[in-house]
């Protein structure tokens, strides 16, 4: 079947995935006519291994770093649980934040029965996690800080220099979670003194079941898939060449695209939030200092979950949260950590545009929301009324 959304659906859940890129689709079917193990040492096995490599190449590239330092993955959640096991033991201190991604937060409370400690820093009001909030939950034994780049929920954006330099000052190690970011504003490993960058394909219209893991040479790294010495020895198993060079096609084309993409999403955010406003909604927009593809809106007296399930109706895909908590009922552990009440938790939706994202389908999802909104806002109010009657 092809990575499209169905036909009669308008897909503006960008931030759980982007549809594959037709460009990227077919540099994945010319890798995968090559029948060679780039393990190998015969001619089909080194035509696959160039290939790995330039796509190695191609990702250090986009990092600012050497291609030796890229470890490709199945992707940022196993990117994210290989940097802290073999990193961390007992007697270490992680400061991280309370607005991680899971792939972040679960593996790091695996190691607290294990010795390791854990503070997770709140963010301001707005989402942003502040670099001094971090400096002042060090400790002595503090080893590694741990903050994403962009919040897969509200797009809030850190300022990895900042983060960076104040681990740079305490001589420590720094790991950020930039699943979100890459494609989608500046990387540079380097200037922001980073050891270790996860990334996925999948957010920028590569494939799903693959991503890297970025590790500075030099610093402290142990496998969490053991096997063959494949990725520098740094992870086992024969790699998925055609995954990898569709990944390293994905991001070719998002360097490549990236100012006049960042442009359109600004305005797209206009748009949409522009037509609120001309709709007389009630509405509030959880997180400033955010990337434009991402918005975060918040509707007083209405379900989240049942506005996703009539936007879907309509024929609108957007999420609920984080894609990784589909299906669940529970209030965004970032929006709460925000300050938001339950209540207000559960009222927020995400909306997220891409790379083939139409001015007309911003409009229609603004008009969607608009009718959608405007109808269970005032049944909310009604029965609000009701109740105070009876």
């Amino acid at each position: 079947m092809p990575d499209t959304p169905p036909p009669d659906q308008i897909y503006c859940d960008y931030a759980a995935t982007a549809p594959l890129r037709p460009e990227v689709r077919e540099t994945m079917h010319q890798a995968g006519q090559l029948p060679g193990n780039p393990s190998s040492i015969h001619q089909s096995g080194q035509v696959a291994k160039v290939l790995l490599e330039r796509a190695r190449q191609t990702a250090a590239d986009a990092l600012g770093a050497e291609p030796r330092e890229i470890v490709f993955t199945s992707g940022g959640t196993e990117a994210n649980n290989t940097v802290f096991p073999g990193l961390l033991g007992s007697g270490d201190h992680v400061v991280t934040s309370m607005t991680e991604h899971p792939s972040v937060q679960r593996p790091l409370e695996r190691l607290e029965p294990l010795g390791v400690t854990v503070t997770q820093v709140a963010p301001q009001a707005n989402g942003m996690i502040q670099a001094g909030d971090i400096e002042a939950a060090l400790r002595p034994n503090t080893r590694l800080i741990s903050v994403m780049c962009v919040n897969n929920e509200t797009g809030a954006l850190a300022d990895l220099d900042a983060l960076g330099d104040v681990a740079s000052r305490h001589g420590l190690l720094f790991h950020t979670d930039a699943v979100q970011a890459l494609g989608k504003t500046p990387l540079d490993v380097n200037r922001s003194g980073i050891h270790f960058l996860s990334a996925s394909a999948h957010k920028i219209g590569g494939p799903k079941g693959t991503g890297l893991l970025y590790a500075r040479k030099g610093t402290p790294f142990h496998n969490l898939i053991a096997g063959g010495s494949q990725e520098n020895s740094h992870r086992g198993g024969t790699e998925n060449v055609a995954g990898i060079a569709g990944f390293a096609r994905a991001i070719e084309i998002a360097t490549a695209e990236y100012g006049e993409l960042h442009s359109r999403l600004i305005g797209f955010r206009k748009i949409l939030l522009g037509d609120l406003d001309d709709g007389n909604l009630s509405y509030n927009v959880n997180g400033t200092g955010t990337i434009p593809g991402i918005v975060n809106l918040q509707f007083p007296g209405v379900n989240g979950q049942a506005l996703v399930m009539n936007l879907d109706g309509r024929g609108y895909a957007v999420s609920y949260g984080s894609s990784c908590a589909s299906g669940s009922s529970e209030a965004s552990h970032v929006l709460l950590a925000m300050g938001l009440t339950q209540a207000e938790a559960t009222s927020a939706i995400r909306v997220s545009f891409g790379y083939a994202t139409t001015r007309e389908e911003v409009l229609g999802v603004a008009a969607a929301l608009g009718d959608i909104v405007g109808k269970l806002q005032s049944d909310s109010l009604h029965a609000g009324k009701e109740a105070t009657v009876e």
